[in-house]
């Protein structure tokens, strides 16, 4: 298997984007969670040398490859603020990343980041803010706070690209309340050809290890009824959903001919993060929608991370397999098939592959 996953990641570097898309399709790159690195604690900073020069050269095209790629910053870029209170460094972390590592987002091809999680206010709102404004001075588009949407047009296909999480702050858009949620989904859908959500919630930890039906907890926060939350913003007229929240990745399901990937876990996280099994795993989702969002292809792209936290490709498959199991035991109902080069596809006689 690891000859053919290794044909794979080749063919996925060396590809010409241009010759290999359909006219009216549209390929969606999603990773998980990004942190450059960390300059606190000051005594104790995790940096990448330089400029982080070289430091995603080799998963880079798996991104750029894409007419949209997409992760979760989980990092504020800035050299400014004071960390928050409660902050030990065991059991509580803060991480702030020094302005000068924002170029490793521009090389990862990154078209927009969910800025809007529990680590995005580290260092206050004066840290925020000058994220925003570098990431916006970058191009990069943000989403996470209230109606903040996302729109792309890729070869006549209007794509809209839309962030939930917990109400952090009084302006981010909360997916506690599940129906409000679902009523700006229909309203994108109504408005756009492909809807995008991406959803920062859902337990951590190896406790969160399963995908559970009902409210899901990261130790006594509230992190939503994620199952619920995901199904319903399909339902509404999401095409895709795509989680952040635990370290691992979790289950992937396929509802009403959807794809929901519950968490993609760790993708770039340089600093002082738990990296022992399953912590290590790491994925790209690459998913080619039609103009009616339907699912034309899909694969998980396997990645590990090693010690300080820098992505490579993974010939042993190791993610595959996790989520294998994971996505049959979490939801042995959905039609979805992970083979194990990493192929994403519905059997043949699912009735969801009817025209929604």
């Amino acid at each position: 298997m690891a000859r053919v996953l290794l044909a794979i990641a080749l063919c996925a570097l060396t590809i010409d984007p241009a010759a290999a898309r359909p006219r009216r399709t549209v390929t969606i790159a999603a990773v998980g969670h990004i942190v450059i690195g960390t300059d606190f604690p000051a005594e104790r900073p995790f940096l990448p040398p330089g400029a982080g020069e070289g430091l995603v050269d080799h998963v880079a095209p798996l991104l750029s490859y894409a007419d949209l790629s997409l992760g979760n910053l989980a990092a504020p870029l800035s050299d400014r603020g004071k960390v928050k209170p409660g902050v030990d460094g065991e059991r509580r972390f803060a991480f702030r990343t020094p302005p000068r590592y924002a170029p490793v987002l521009a090389r990862l091809g990154l078209d927009v980041v969910l800025a809007a999680n529990n680590h995005i206010l580290d260092f206050g709102p004066d840290a925020y803010d000058d994220t925003i404004a570098l990431l916006t001075r970058m191009k990069i588009g943000q989403v996470g706070l209230i109606d903040q949407v996302f729109i792309k047009k890729v070869r006549g296909i209007k794509v809209a690209v839309v962030g939930f999480t917990q109400p952090y702050r009084p302006e981010f858009q909360s997916h506690h309340e599940i129906e409000l949620a679902g009523e700006l989904i229909a309203r994108l859908a109504s408005e756009n050809d492909v809807v995008v959500a991406l959803v920062h919630g859902g337990g951590e930890g190896k406790d969160a290890m399963h995908v559970k039906r009902g409210k899901e907890f990261a130790g006594s926060e509230y992190r939503g009824r994620i199952v619920e939350l995901a199904r319903h913003l399909v339902d509404q007229g999401a095409d895709l959903i795509v989680g952040f929240g635990a370290h691992h990745p979790r289950a992937l399901e396929l509802y009403q001919g959807r794809i929901i990937a519950y968490s993609l876990g760790n993708f770039l996280t340089y600093g002082p993060f738990d990296l022992r099994s399953p912590n290590y795993l790491s994925a790209v989702l690459q998913v080619t929608l039609d103009q009616r969002g339907r699912l034309t292809d899909a694969q998980i792209v396997p990645l590990k991370l090693r010690f300080p936290g820098a992505p490579s490709f993974d010939a042993k498959g190791r993610t595959i397999a996790f989520m294998r199991r994971l996505s049959k035991t979490d939801f042995p109902e959905s039609p979805l098939e992970l083979r194990p080069d990493g192929t994403l596809a519905p059997r043949p006689e699912d009735p969801a592959l009817v025209n929604r």
